[in-house]
């Protein structure tokens, strides 16, 4: 998370899970750093402290330098450094590409192919989706990739899981009564989000209830943040002595032995620099991984070595040569249930105080790398606003829906209209 704070005359502040298709970096240990042009020495130039140096303060910094605003950048690591984490850049992620293009850079490799593997081999290889022809969602999804064991008829049990929770029906669901809904609860929803229960979320709904009727003032928005949780991540980069096929550049694993969720990515493919050696280098990275923390490296490369196994079978006869661990404690979000009440919004209490970054609350639609960039540029646009100096920062909107989901979501919010002329007493039982 990044803290963003205006301190001309007073402080402006400033973050993970895959879809199929996917960039990676190409090079390693590359930085981007976005440099004002040279100008005179103006002491009215106005000064903002951006405190957090991954993609939400790069976004506020790189912007508002742009703007000629003096710029310090709190949290940077001086020389290349490998990033811990997820190295996809997913199709959707326009604004990312967009200040790669600006910058005039080429980081990226081609777009890659993805697999998922359980504990019973592999689940799913992914295609690039956008090679395919379009199909209306979720057909796509349904019909592209390759499920070696998942007959259609289980694949198609996803599709009511796409239809939206109604905050009507979050009421009826935990046994509200007709009185308090009706005397209570609807008068507060559709004044607050301008629209009956039924046509509202029940995330916003919920989100909306506890602003209003639950959290305190006095700087309550960052006690919130005491209640949110995170996980740890270890990451294991692996140089093995001979020349592995992997088929895919990107995996994703779960369902064996332990509660972590991991990845593992083929670097030889990735990297440039890797790409005429004998060996064979990957990177696998464990999330919820308390259980690894207080193992030894040993204990760790070959708990990691197995999982590997486990996918491909041919690392059993190859040799690890060199390693590198890192464990990362408390470094990612954990998405609790509940914690969308304590996240924060980007504006504060604080009125030359803005927050960027992946536990930020917008209306923007992305997630992870993506979220945090535009939530930086959001964070951006709040000094400028601020001071009222300066272009704001343009942000890509998300690709709309597909215009039969849309009419999808229309006739869910007509059916439950059309549950008003339920009488209550039959509606809650």
């Amino acid at each position: 998370m990044c803290w963003c704070a205006p301190i001309a005359t007073a402080p402006v502040a400033g973050g993970r899970f895959p879809p199929p298709s996917l960039r990676c970096r190409r090079h390693r240990g590359r930085s981007v750093r976005a440099d004002a042009s040279p100008e005179p020495v103006d002491t009215q130039r106005k000064k903002v402290a951006v405190a957090g140096a991954g993609w939400a303060g790069l976004a506020a910094a790189h912007h508002l330098v742009k703007q000629g605003y003096e710029v310090t950048l709190l949290g940077a690591e001086s020389g290349p450094t490998e990033e811990i984490g997820l190295r996809g850049f997913w199709y959707p992620y326009r604004n990312i590409f967009s200040l790669v293009d600006e910058l005039g850079i080429s980081p990226f490799t081609g777009w890659t192919k993805a697999a998922y593997y359980s504990s019973q081999g592999l689940a799913v290889e992914f295609p690039i989706f956008h090679d395919q022809p379009r199909l209306p969602a979720p057909f796509g999804m349904l019909t592209y990739p390759e499920f070696p064991s998942l007959p259609l008829i289980d694949r198609l049990t996803s599709i009511p899981v796409m239809a939206a929770v109604s905050a009507r029906d979050l009421f009826k669901m935990f046994g509200c009564s007709q009185k308090l809904y009706k005397e209570i609860f609807q008068p507060a929803i559709q004044v607050a989000l301008f629209a009956p229960g039924e046509q509202c979320s029940a995330a916003a709904t919920l989100g909306m209830l506890y602003y209003y009727m639950l959290s305190h003032q006095s700087r309550q928005e960052f006690v919130n943040l005491l209640h949110l949780s995170t996980i740890d991540v270890v990451s294991i980069k692996l140089w093995f002595d001979k020349k592995i096929t992997i088929p895919k550049v990107a995996n994703v694993c779960s369902g064996f032995d332990d509660p972590s969720g991991w990845t593992f990515f083929d670097l030889t493919s990735i990297y440039d620099d890797y790409a005429d050696k004998s060996t064979t280098i990957v990177e696998a990275e464990f999330y919820n991984a308390s259980h690894l923390l207080p193992l030894n490296d040993e204990q760790i490369v070959s708990e990691a070595s197995s999982h590997l196994i486990k996918c491909i079978q041919d690392f059993e006869e190859a040799t690890v040569i060199q390693q590198l661990v890192r464990r990362s404690p408390k470094s990612t979000m954990h998405f609790l249930p509940g914690s969308y009440k304590y996240t924060v919004r980007g504006s504060t209490t604080l009125p030359n105080l803005f927050i960027a970054g992946d536990w930020i609350v917008n209306r923007h639609g992305s997630f992870s790398k993506e979220k945090a960039y535009v939530t930086g540029l959001e964070a951006a646009n709040r000094v400028v606003d601020y001071f009222g100096d300066g272009d704001f920062a343009k942000i890509i909107a998300v690709e709309e829906d597909e215009p039969h989901i849309e009419t999808a979501r229309n006739l869910n919010r007509r059916a439950n209209e059309l549950k008003t002329q339920i009488p209550f007493s039959e509606f809650f039982l």
